[in-house]
């Protein structure tokens, strides 16, 4: 009897343990996608520094023309915010769903402008120092 509380008290112990890790890392995870909003919100490139994977990439559906699909690299990405064509939108950030898979992770939210939303969808993978960064995204706009 005293080694099955034992056991009890060593697996809820784990439990708890295990809980308290996924809440840290989806802290982490919240704390990287609105850090990467609030960069295009500000056009802020230097924000993107420490949240943004060497191989960073959107895919953007329908663009530039409505038959057409990129993949518009980092290097691509920070140029359109240079160049104002995308960002200066301030969004209302709705976490949708959060699935970790040790080192990797896809993010699910909606972005809520005063015109009109989009969900999007983001890739995120730890880098060698443990930090989470984003490696792709991908956009759908909603009415």
């Amino acid at each position: 009897m005293v080694f099955l509380t034992i056991i009890s008290f060593g697996y809820t112990s784990c439990k708890a343990q295990s809980q308290n890790n996924t809440m840290k890392i989806e802290k982490e995870i919240k704390n990287v996608v609105e850090t990467f909003v609030k960069a295009g919100e500000e056009r802020n490139v230097p924000m993107y520094n420490d949240i943004l994977h060497e191989d960073f990439r959107v895919i953007a559906n329908r663009y530039p023309t409505s038959d057409k699909t990129s993949i518009i690299s980092g290097a691509g990405y920070i140029a359109l915010i240079t160049k104002k064509v995308i960002g200066g939108t301030k969004y209302e950030v709705i976490f949708n769903n959060i699935n970790i898979a040790e080192h990797s992770a896809t993010v699910m939210v909606e972005l809520k402008a005063e015109k009109g939303g989009q969900l999007v969808t983001f890739l995120l993978v730890q880098n060698q120092e443990d930090r989470w960064q984003i490696i792709a995204n991908m956009a759908t706009q909603k009415k």
